[in-house]
Formats: C-alpha cells, sequence, structure tokens
C-alpha cells in the first residue's frame, strides 16, 4: 500500500499495519476529497509520483538483509 499527500507527487511506502510510512510519517485516518497537507492511503500509484527518498532507502536496506 501507498500514501502521498495530495498536494505532493511524492509518494510513500507504508508498513504493514497501515499507519506510518516506512520513513516514519504518520498516515490520516481521515479520507480528504481536496487537495490536503494530510498523508492519505492510495491502493495505486499514479505514474506521475516518484518515491520519498528515505522510503525507498530503507526499503532497499531491508530487502538486502533478508
Amino acid at each position: 500500500m501507498y500514501a502521498t499527500r495530495l498536494m505532493t507527487e511524492i509518494y510513500h511506502l507504508v508498513q504493514p499495519g497501515g499507519q506510518h510510512t516506512l520513513c516514519g510519517l504518520r498516515i490520516s485516518r481521515i479520507r480528504a476529497e481536496r487537495k490536503t497537507n494530510m498523508l492519505q492511503l492510495l491502493d495505486d500509484v499514479q505514474p506521475n509520483l516518484t518515491i520519498c527518498k528515505h522510503c525507498e532507502r530503507i526499503q532497499t536496506q531491508d530487502s538486502r538483509a533478508e
């Protein structure tokens, strides 16, 4: 699962519990219809979005450890 702020072009990877991103940001449980600064859950990533560099680094470290 993924999360993004609707006003940015960056997405984050979500931890299994669904409350925080890999880089430690808290995800809002409130769904917003308009652009807002709250992190919102996404099922799919749009092709125009870029992965958060911190989430990407943590994901790479975790996959090397396995």
